[in-house]
């Protein structure tokens, strides 16, 4: 027999227990916690091409497939294309993909599960980190 389990209560999970706080995390932590925001955030880029797709080849032809494929297909080579890059540009330019991050999460009021306010303090802490080894050097 199948006993019916009583409802979990109401309330409300910690926030973000199972990340480390920001005050304490090393730059090579903060650096790739960031890379792997910008590659989420990349991976923004490929919805107005989704929606430029779509919307040209509506113009084009009306049967659903018709439509709709040619779009999903320029999203997968975009989907590849920008995950074969992601590393290298922020390699390249770290402080332009932060930036960039920094946009697409106060747009989207946050990256995926992270909130904003957790990006701005990395980017504040990979800063002062910067900073004081600056100036120890």
């Amino acid at each position: 027999m199948i006993e019916e389990q009583q409802p979990l209560p109401d309330v409300p999970e910690p926030d973000e227990p199972y990340r480390m706080p920001v005050e304490t995390m090393s730059l090579r932590q903060i650096d790739g916690e960031l890379r792997d925001l910008f590659s989420v955030a990349v991976l923004y880029l490929l919805v107005p091409v989704f929606l430029i797709a779509i919307s040209t080849t509506t113009v084009v032809a009306t049967p659903f497939f018709v439509r709709v494929l040619p779009a999903f297909a320029l999203v997968f080579v975009g989907y590849w294309i920008l995950q074969r890059s992601y590393a290298s540009l922020y390699r390249a330019e770290p402080a332009m993909a932060i930036e960039y991050v920094k946009w697409v999460s106060w747009v989207g009021g946050g990256i995926m599960s992270t909130p904003h306010t957790r990006l701005v303090a990395l980017c504040e802490r990979r800063e002062s980190i910067k900073e004081e080894k600056s100036l120890e050097s």
